[in-house]
């Protein structure tokens, strides 16, 4: 079982490298794809994102959109 969701795993992230330009853009930033998982566990345990594209975008430029800031002054 675990063999199989890793490999699952894999053929996602294949294929996000190929056709989600977000997400190539953003493990383009963090440079290292252990990295880039990295930031997207550390930053998803603090805040709540609306969408994908919001989450790859504040990856990509390193600093929470604005309506995350509210959110941030909230807690």
């Amino acid at each position: 079982m675990l063999a199989t969701l890793n490999l699952l795993a894999f053929a996602i992230h294949t294929v996000c490298d190929c056709l989600e330009q977000l997400w190539i853009d953003a493990r383009t930033a963090k440079r290292a794809r252990a990295r880039f998982f990295e930031h997207i566990r550390t930053i998803t345990a603090y805040l709540v994102f609306p969408d994908w594209a919001t989450l790859m975008q504040t990856l990509i430029d390193s600093r929470p959109p604005p309506n995350i800031a509210a959110q941030v002054a909230q807690r």
